[in-house]
């Protein structure tokens, strides 16, 4: 819930911004202490879960050690690309390899699902969709983290576009997390797949798409919507 909240308070401020009712630095992370809290909490939490996953078949260990993997791609990225960041940077010369490991693991268990169990697949679609429209998101921050002196540059000439990552990032976090949970609880029978689907990945995945689109109206990281594709989502930026 710490996380949801931040993500509402990110997106009041990037409104009042937008309105007028208040003045914002664009390039300062509000309540990145909260948020640097909220980040290690979830990693533990995910951490902890794995072993757990034991007591409930191989299929939910395997679930909760490729979302554990996952939020640990995240939140290296956010915390990378946050405050105090050059802590993290032992992995730049590895982020590709890194950051497309949960991709690919994904991609194997979905085939999995899609083609050898009775899941259902509409919901085994939709996260795997979900899943690679991540990519949207930590493919950049890779490209700019792996690159030579590449976040130098982005925090020299778009320094306002690191702030719509973090929250981006930040936000994919929680995004993990819930829709772990609604899985857990459809696999308890708790939920149906329409609950999951539609209270677990669709919804959530909105919130988080506008508070994107709030950031970005908020802090102008592009100059027109058209530089955002050609610019392969920031990574263009940078030479």
């Amino acid at each position: 819930m710490c996380g949801a909240g931040l993500l509402l308070v990110w997106g009041k401020q990037d409104i009042d911004f937008i309105s007028g009712g208040m003045n914002m630095d664009p390039t300062s992370l509000t309540l990145w202490p909260l948020a640097t809290f909220s980040l290690l909490v979830a990693g533990v939490c995910a951490i902890s879960g794995v072993p757990l996953g034991r007591l409930r078949g191989w299929r939910k260990t395997e679930l909760s050690a490729r979302s554990t993997l996952f939020q640990a791609v995240l939140t290296w990225q956010a915390l990378r690309l946050g405050p105090g960041g050059e802590l993290f940077s032992c992995l730049d010369r590895d982020a590709w390899a890194f950051c497309v490991s949960p991709f690919a693991w994904q991609t194997l268990t979905s085939v999995y699902i899609l083609l050898f169990t009775k899941d259902n697949k509409r919901s085994a679609a939709l996260v795997a969709l979900g899943a690679w429209l991540f990519g949207a998101q930590v493919f950049p921050v890779a490209a700019v983290l792996s690159a030579s002196g590449g976040l130098e540059q982005l925090q020299q000439i778009r320094p306002e576009l690191i702030t719509v990552w973090v929250h981006s990032l930040f936000g994919l976090v929680w995004l993990l997390n819930w829709s772990t949970f609604g899985a857990s609880l459809r696999a308890r029978k708790i939920i149906d797949d329409d609950g999951y689907r539609k209270w677990f990945l669709l919804r959530p995945s909105l919130g988080w798409i506008t508070l994107f689109a709030l950031d970005v109206a908020a802090f102008g990281p592009f100059t027109s919507v058209m530089e955002y594709f050609t610019s392969l989502g920031g990574v263009g930026l940078i030479k």
